[in-house]
């Protein structure tokens, strides 16, 4: 048999094979995976590649970065300060082909970067999707939503105590407002950021939307493959169908992320994106105030326009009062000369009358008739015809029919009276003569 090789030695083939095949350096491009630094200075990771439909791993190849080309390639990526070496990004690198025995394993190692690459792919990727939200008419749906006049009730979406939330809150403290911040802690950088936004998207702006005003999503500056999150298709979308305005702050000062573009307002900074909400409220506040000024000036004018009128009014009404006083002061003089003069006149008939009455009372007095010889007899009677009555009744004697024998007569003369008792009596029968002269004896029989 022949003699076979050591593993040595087949390690030693395999390597000078690769050497053979990959001289020189080559360009190999792919998204970093795994990425990891050691103590020492050098970084690993894998370069994969994914199938574009499925997005399952196809190929992969380990790479390492010493610690001496490392300050290299940092050299370079600072002079672009647009990307970073993170997992997901997809990078065009320079290295060697290398076969490893001690872990029998090929590797790359690497010696420089090019950032270009790096950024056309974002680029692209990022212009691809703007193309194809802005065919679904997405662009511009959250911009449709008004940010309320008071926009106090606040979901932020951010990393539990990054910078960003600290610059956000200092921001609205200083403010004279109290705003409600609730907050959704979530990563806004690696692989966990698309879903961890994603989520508080839809839990703020469409699960739970009634109990905000507006939704800030916001993180601190850094490098483009740092806010890689923000140009993902998932979060542009949850974005779009958020039912409440969504204001983005995530640090670009010369580009926008498709973030920004899908949002209602874009904010350089997370202090910029409280600005927004303060500059909504302050612009109330003048509002209620030119308003209330205006009311007061009208009111104001109104007021000095009612004394005006009410003023008028008065001198009216005073003159109109002096004017009827003085009419009704003549009407009452003239009034009180007539009554003066009604009263002497009525006076005056009461006089006349008066004396009228009394010359007919005068002549009608009883004891007139008597003092020219006339009298006045009455009958008196003894109640049940008894002799010694016990009462008696009397009345004036007009007739000799109205007495019988022994009734008792009481005739009155001008000195007294006379007391008589019927003895008999003899009726007239002449007719009555009313105007017949009285005697100037009378006689009575007893």
């Amino acid at each position: 048999m022949p003699e076979g090789l050591s593993v040595q030695e087949l390690c030693e083939r395999v390597s000078r094979s690769v050497d053979d095949a990959f001289p020189d350096e080559v360009w190999v491009r792919g998204a970093i995976s795994g990425i990891s630094r050691s103590a020492n200075g050098h970084v690993y990771f894998d370069l994969v590649e994914s199938d574009s439909q499925t997005g399952n791993q196809q190929a992969s190849i380990p790479v390492a970065l010493f610690a001496k080309a490392k300050y290299r390639v940092n050299a370079i990526l600072k002079r672009t300060n647009a990307i970073r070496m993170t997992d997901g990004v997809e990078v065009q690198i320079r290295g060697k082909v290398t076969y490893y025995p001690p872990q029998s394993r090929v590797q790359l190692i690497m010696t420089l970067i090019d950032p270009a690459y790096t950024l056309g792919q974002l680029e692209s990727a990022k212009a691809q999707l703007l193309a194809e939200l802005k065919a679904e008419g997405l662009l511009a749906t959250n911009k449709r939503h008004r940010i309320p006049v008071l926009p106090l009730r606040v979901a932020l979406i951010t990393s539990t105590g990054s910078a960003a939330e600290a610059d956000f809150n200092d921001e609205l403290a200083s403010s004279a407002y109290r705003f409600d911040v609730t907050m959704y802690d979530t990563r806004v950088q690696g692989d966990e950021a698309v879903s961890g936004i994603t989520k508080a998207l839809i839990d703020a702006g469409q699960l739970n939307h009634e109990q905000f005003d507006v939704i800030v999503l916001i993180r601190g500056g850094g490098a483009k493959t740092d806010l890689a999150a923000f140009d993902q298709g998932d979060i542009a979308r949850a974005i779009a169908s958020s039912a409440l305005p969504v204001i983005v702050g995530v640090g670009h000062e010369t580009d926008q992320s498709v973030a920004d573009e899908v949002a209602h307002t874009s904010a350089k900074t997370p202090t910029a994106s409280a600005r927004v909400l303060i500059d909504t409220v302050q612009h109330f506040e003048r509002r209620v105030s030119a308003c209330a000024d205006r009311i007061a000036h009208r009111s104001n004018d109104h007021l000095r326009q009612a004394d005006l009128i009410l003023g008028s009014y008065q001198a009216r009404v005073a003159r109109s009062a002096l004017e009827a006083t003085n009419r009704s002061s003549v009407q009452l003089d003239r009034f009180g000369d007539k009554l003066t003069q009604a009263a002497m006149l009525g006076l005056e008939r009461a006089d006349v009358t008066l004396e009228r009455a009394d010359l007919r009372i005068r002549a009608l007095d009883p004891a007139n008739a008597l003092a020219r010889g006339w009298s006045i007899t009455r009958i008196e009677k003894a109640d049940g015809g008894a002799k010694e009555a016990t009462s008696q009744t009397s009345r004036v004697l007009r007739h000799p029919s109205e007495v019988r024998q022994g009734d008792t007569l009481v005739t009155t003369l001008l000195g007294g009276t006379v007391t008589s008792t019927v003895t008999s009596q003899t009726e007239d029968t002449a007719p009555d003569t009313p105007d017949k002269p009285a005697p100037d004896d009378g006689e009575v029989t007893a």
